[in-house]
């Protein structure tokens, strides 16, 4: 099975089809399998391009460290390690949730690897109020206690025991979940602290973008601000998706397709 290693943490990763290179980078608590491979992405896109899939550390079949260190930022040098790793200078990148905030991430600090973005399900806040803040990392460490707690009937909070029941239905190790939150809680709402600073750098943007939730998609924020602010960026809402429901649906297929189709075309 094909790995790389990023300064000891080793990163599962396949690929399927020929063409302009597209990485795919999977939600929170998912895989390559259960984000692209059971949604049949696979079919609508291996045909015309080469897909680059990898399990995100914390996840799937790549290295699950327990540490919070180890997570963050190194998300997002995985992607760029594994482009250079397979001789990829700019690629097209798919980021679904989780993947679609490593993906935004990219997009502010190194803008040069890509042909395009393609944000999936993913709501831009750039709210300052203190409150909104102070409840989003009451919510991130309400996930964590959940993650490390020894059984989910001591999960009071119903939406943090939400979140450990789909963990464990898909098989996740929850303690390396809690790292990732740890990881993205220490690290992800620095990025999010300068609204006006990420504002003017998403106007300064000249990579194709778009974005693509479910309407009834329940993260706070607009759904359309990327959009409105990166120049000739564009954004889809599926009709009648949540964040869950949208990733199978046809309609999210035949919108990233005839994107990628219409950017690579030459």
């Amino acid at each position: 099975m094909p790995y790389f290693d990023n300064d000891g943490v080793k990163i599962y990763y396949e690929i399927e089809g020929e063409g302009p290179p597209v990485v795919m980078i999977h939600g929170f608590a998912s895989s390559l399998e259960g984000n692209w491979k059971q949604t049949n992405w696979m079919k609508y896109l291996q045909g015309n391009y080469r897909l680059v899939l990898l399990d995100c550390r914390g996840h799937g079949k790549s290295d699950k460290p327990h540490d919070g260190s180890y997570y963050g930022q190194k998300m997002d040098d995985d992607i760029i390690k594994l482009m250079k790793h397979l001789s990829i200078k700019k690629a097209n990148l798919f980021g679904y949730s989780m993947g679609a905030y490593i993906t935004f991430r990219l997009l502010l600090s190194n803008p040069e690897i890509f042909i395009s973005a393609i944000l999936g399900g993913f709501v831009l806040n750039l709210l300052q109020e203190d409150k909104s803040r102070s409840n989003n990392i009451k919510r991130m460490k309400r996930n964590i206690e959940a993650f490390q707690a020894e059984s989910v009937d001591d999960i009071k909070d119903p939406v943090a025991r939400a979140f450990r029941q789909y963990a464990e239905l898909r098989g996740n190790d929850l303690l390396a979940l809690a790292a990732v939150t740890t990881g993205l809680l220490n690290e992800g709402t620095e990025i999010m602290g300068f609204p006006s600073q990420i504002k003017e750098s998403l106007k300064k943007i000249k990579v194709p973008i778009m974005t693509v939730v479910g309407s009834n998609e329940l993260i706070p924020g607009d759904k359309t601000l990327v959009a409105q602010l990166v120049p000739d960026a564009c954004h889809f809402q599926i009709q009648g998706k949540d964040h869950l429901t949208v990733v199978p649906d046809p309609k999210f297929h035949m919108v990233v397709k005839a994107f990628l189709d219409y950017i690579n075309r030459d």
